[in-house]
């Protein structure tokens, strides 16, 4: 347990990542070292990273730098394996929880691991690892209703239509008709085309969304994808339409959208995957009653294939950008088959006519 003091010092706020700049310098040295390819005989233990599990590991080994600074900052002073130790790590792990769920404390200290064991891989640092999963396994999943790329892509079509009919009744594309028009097609894009929202959010006109022929063609290069795979994800005839007309009428009603090549676009820059998901979460909750996240739309399309066609499920894997089946089969496939089979007598149960339960 944490003593008085470090109670006293807690703070409700968990954001307290010590920016690289100014960890110690040695963790800095030996940090970049991890990533240094510039030696092609001696290949640096994580230069095989994709930059956005660079980000994440960095982001985890400052907020653990972070919460020293805060709790124990003459810490600071010791070299990184003599600051990890069991005690500090329990600390740690009960700081977090005032904020954070244990699927969260569990990733930040799995990020913990593998960042500290890639900067001292002569030291033993099993002992973290059985941590982390311990309070992984003991973590309560959130059940999310369960929700399928139909429903989504019905309101992605239904936000587009509104908003050319504010367009048509104002006479002109209004900010509000172009916000709505860019959020309807966001929301079916993202359902025929479940990127992660980092690289969802940083498509360019042309480098990433591209015409052959007539459709439209989202290329995601290795650097952009979680699994360094490049993906590439056919537009249908009737987005391809909708993306039409989003380019020529509706992403030109944001200030300064021909300036930038951003395919989402606010006013005078790209939207943030953050303000995608806000946007996203939004437009959801008021239409389904419960938010939906972006990523919760790879879950949707792994969902919709199941029901819709069990027999090829296994296409789940490409369209999702997994290296293998198991993977999709263990995040995306397996909680789904359940609710699927529940909702499935459910339907049975209400077909059966007045009186069928007579004779049962």
């Amino acid at each position: 347990m944490l003593s008085g003091v470090r109670e006293a010092t807690m703070t409700r706020h968990v954001n307290v990542a010590l920016p690289f700049a100014s960890w110690p310098d040695e963790d800095q040295q030996v940090w970049e070292a991890c990533f240094d390819s510039t030696d092609i005989f001696d290949e640096a233990p994580c230069s095989h990273l994709s930059a956005a599990t660079r980000q994440g590991r960095q982001a985890a080994y400052g907020l653990w730098l972070g919460y020293l600074s805060l709790i124990e900052p003459d810490c600071l002073e010791l070299s990184a394996p003599e600051r990890i130790n069991r005690s500090r790590i329990e600390d740690y792990a009960a700081y977090l929880r005032e904020n954070c769920r244990d699927t969260t404390i569990s990733h930040q200290l799995g990020r913990l691991f593998y960042s500290i064991r890639a900067m001292y891989p002569d030291r033993d640092w099993r002992w973290l690892y059985h941590i982390a999963r311990r309070i992984a396994r003991q973590a309560k999943p959130i059940k999310h209703p369960m929700v399928l790329s139909s429903d989504l892509y019905a309101l992605g079509l239904r936000l587009m239509d509104k908003a050319e009919v504010k367009a048509k009744r104002a006479c002109r594309v209004t900010k509000s008709a172009a916000m709505m028009y860019r959020d309807g097609l966001l929301i079916a894009t993202l359902v025929e085309a479940p990127m992660r929202r980092r690289a969802f959010s940083q498509l360019r006109l042309n480098e990433h969304l591209r015409r052959i022929g007539n459709r439209w063609v989202i290329m995601v290069p290795e650097d952009l994808t979680k699994t360094r795979r490049f993906q590439e994800y056919w537009l249908s005839e009737r987005l391809t339409k909708a993306t039409d007309v989003y380019l020529d009428r509706f992403r030109l009603a944001f200030p300064g959208a021909e300036d930038h090549d951003w395919l989402w676009t606010y006013v005078g820059r790209a939207m943030t995957d953050k303000m995608i998901r806000r946007r996203t979460i939004r437009w959801t909750h008021g239409a389904l009653g419960f938010p939906v996240s972006p990523h919760r739309f790879r879950n949707a399309a792994a969902n919709f294939i199941l029901a819709a066609d069990p027999e090829n499920v296994r296409v789940a894997k490409d369209l999702l950008g997994h290296t293998s089946f198991a993977m999709t089969e263990k995040h995306y496939i397996d909680a789904a088959q359940s609710r699927l089979a529940g909702r499935a007598l459910q339907n049975i149960l209400s077909e059966m006519k007045e009186g069928d339960h007579a004779h049962l």
